[in-house]
Order: structure tokens, then sequence, then C-alpha cells
């Protein structure tokens, strides 16, 4: 069977890599990088799969979009699925909101920000997990 993807060529199809591998692994760093290290292919029909069953936002490494602050710990995650306003995680500094949890050895981001508009008082959140499996557990 002919790969969907490569490991050359454009971020969309270096995204695509990293969504299969998040997906497939759990979002464990360790399985996913040596899988991109061996150049393990990926599979056409299970990233389909995989894909149809994902129920959140996701943002990659290498996404504009992707926090910063993400990039300056050790094994930052490949893949962070999410749920409000990943514009929130932008601004945060290395310590800020990064939760390891002891129930499933999976790491979480979050943050409120609460403002206002026309008087009214509302909170902005971003809830995001390195899992998405785990994310809707944790959420």
């Amino acid at each position: 069977m002919d790969l969907l993807f490569s490991y050359k060529g454009g971020d969309e199809l270096m995204n695509n890599v990293l969504l299969y591998f998040a997906l497939k692994h759990d979002g464990d760093f360790e399985k996913i990088y040596n899988d991109i290290k061996a150049k393990v292919p990926v599979d056409e029909n299970e990233f389909i799969k995989l894909k149809r069953g994902l129920k959140t936002k996701y943002v990659t490494i290498l996404d504009n979009n992707y926090p910063t602050v993400l990039k300056q710990i050790a094994c930052p995650p490949f893949v962070l699925f999410y749920e409000g306003n990943i514009r929130l995680a932008k601004d945060l500094v290395v310590g800020d909101a990064f939760i390891y949890s002891s129930f499933n050895n999976k790491r979480y981001l979050i943050t409120v920000e609460p403002s206002s508009d026309r008087g009214k008082f509302f909170f902005d959140y971003i809830i995001a997990s390195e899992s998405h499996y785990n994310f809707f557990k944790f959420h």
C-alpha cells in the first residue's frame, strides 16, 4: 500500500506524521520520537481510523500558534490537544500552568484569564493535553 505521507515535504505532511504518532502512542514523547527517528512508516488506513476518532482541536510543535513556552521544556509535546483559546498559552512562561498528572503520567496545560466586554465579566480559558485519549478523562 502506498503511504499517505512522506517524512520529506512541507509542514502539513509532517503535521500529519506527528498527529498520527501522537494518536497511535497516546502522546508518549519517547515512543513518538523513536518512531520518527526510525522513520517508521505511517499506515494510511490506521491514520484515517485514528483521525476519525479525533474529538478536539490540536496544534503541532511545527505550527505558528504552538505555545512557545512548551518549546523551552524538555520533551515538549509533539501535539497538543486542546479546548478553548490557544492564544492564551502564547504568553505563558516556564512553570506556568503545566501540570504533571500523577494518576496517568500525562501532562496538561491549564490557564484561565478573566476579562470583560461591554460590562459583562467572563473567563477565557485553555485546557490542553499531550494525550487525546486522556484529555477527555481529565476534562
